[in-house]
């Protein structure tokens, strides 16, 4: 059994081009949170999907902003891990 050559081409030329990762922010008005530990239920739930590079919760704000690549994960992914861990995204 031998190797394609072209096979071969193709492996090289396809790793010798850069990748092109598109990093999207997305902020989310959260309710209830009401302390530190929620703030990190929320962190962990989204830093948990594939795709997402950082998230920040503030529950004092009710701010979630995320740090994402939107061809790994969706903004509805996103929203059904925070509301997952029983808070509700309204904006």
């Amino acid at each position: 059994m031998g190797i394609c050559v072209r096979t071969l081409r193709e492996q090289f030329f396809l790793q010798s081009i850069p990748m092109i990762i598109t990093v999207m922010k997305n902020e989310f008005q959260v309710t209830g949170m009401s302390c530190g530990g929620c703030e990190l239920l929320v962190r962990e739930a989204l830093e948990e999907l594939d795709g997402v590079s950082a998230a920040q919760a503030s529950h004092q704000s009710g701010v979630v902003s995320v740090e994402y690549d939107p061809q790994r994960v969706s903004v509805a992914d996103l929203k059904t891990a925070i509301e997952a861990e029983g808070f509700k995204v309204t904006a």
